[in-house]
């Protein structure tokens, strides 16, 4: 199944202090799981990295590394993630690839085209549509697309301080995603 290309732009300022394009290409969603960044099957979902930046506040200036088709964890404590993802539908079939996690991140997330069920580890559920815009605060949480068409979403992670139990002081613990990095 195909999924839709993603046209990424990047600005930066040349050697005169003008404002120029360094970067102006067509994108292709990669598999996230796959160390060659090839196209995604199934009901894996493909991700598009848009950009990172090197550190909060963002060196805007610095040089543009292309994340696109890396493999990477879902954030990154060192700067502010940007990327698409698009969710295959998968109506009622298993899907063992959209899991539960959290992240010590605050997310913002917008739905760009289609529908998408967001779940929590207490039960609730809501199904969020097009233009919908979720912030997701260090929780634990599953993306499902049951709908009939694809999904794509719009994430934008910030890093956040790890989530603590009120009633225990535990650290709430981020879900392991190694098998997302090189």
């Amino acid at each position: 199944m195909s999924m839709p290309t993603t046209r990424r732009v990047v600005t930066g300022i040349d050697a005169n202090g003008k404002s120029t394009i360094i970067d102006d290409q067509v994108l292709t969603p990669a598999n996230p799981l796959d160390p060659e960044g090839n196209p995604p099957t199934g009901v894996i979902p493909g991700f598009t990295n848009i950009a990172k930046t090197d550190g909060i506040p963002a060196k805007a200036q610095t040089p543009f590394v292309d994340y696109h088709g890396k493999k990477i964890g879902l954030v990154d404590r060192s700067g502010v993630f940007c990327r698409i993802v698009d969710f295959p539908a998968v109506g009622d079939a298993l899907d063992d690839v959209n899991f539960m996690h959290l992240t010590h991140s605050l997310d913002f997330g917008v739905v760009l085209k289609g529908s998408i069920k967001l779940v929590l580890d207490n039960g609730d559920e809501t199904i969020m549509n097009e233009g919908d815009v979720c912030v997701q605060r260090a929780t634990n949480h599953a993306w499902k697309n049951v709908s009939k068409e694809n999904c794509r979403m719009l994430f934008t992670l910030v890093p956040a301080e790890p989530p603590k139990n009120e009633t225990t002081g535990e650290v709430l613990q981020p879900t392991d995603t190694a098998h997302l990095k090189e």
